[in-house]
């Protein structure tokens, strides 16, 4: 089977940086590997909670938002503030044939582990082909 999972994509990787510079490829480090029977996303999202979390599947795009707050309103205390908070999205392409039912994800210290079904190509090839009675 090809692989479909690609993380390049210049409107939610590349484009818009925050005020401090940071990317938001570099926010939400991605390791992906590739098993017989799925492809498994590793997203490092340090200190961000389950119900902060979102995950979508929409037009062969897998999309995850995260969001952290900040801890302490008060900015004018700080002398160096490094962490960032806010809100994040990655985009990552799987391509049009993996359906809601295919995505499993949870979280565990930091690491978003999102699994996806891969499909056999027979069971693509009935989806686009029409039988005829």
């Amino acid at each position: 089977m090809r692989n479909y999972i690609t993380t390049y994509d210049p409107f939610f990787d590349r484009f818009f940086l925050r005020a401090n510079n940071c990317s938001v490829s570099h926010m939400m480090k991605t390791d992906i590997k590739e098993n017989k029977t799925n492809y498994q996303l590793f997203i490092e999202l340090p200190e961000v909670k389950k119900e902060d979390t979102k995950i979508t599947l929409e037009n062969g795009y897998l999309k995850v938002t995260a969001s952290l707050n900040k801890e302490d309103e008060n900015d004018e205390d700080y002398i160096v503030r490094e962490r960032s908070y806010g809100e994040w999205s990655r985009s990552y392409y799987v391509g049009d044939t993996v359906k809601l039912e295919d995505v499993s994800a949870k979280l565990e210290n930091g690491v978003l582990t999102v699994s996806i079904k891969k499909r056999d190509e027979k069971e693509i090839e009935k989806e686009h082909t029409v039988l005829i009675g």
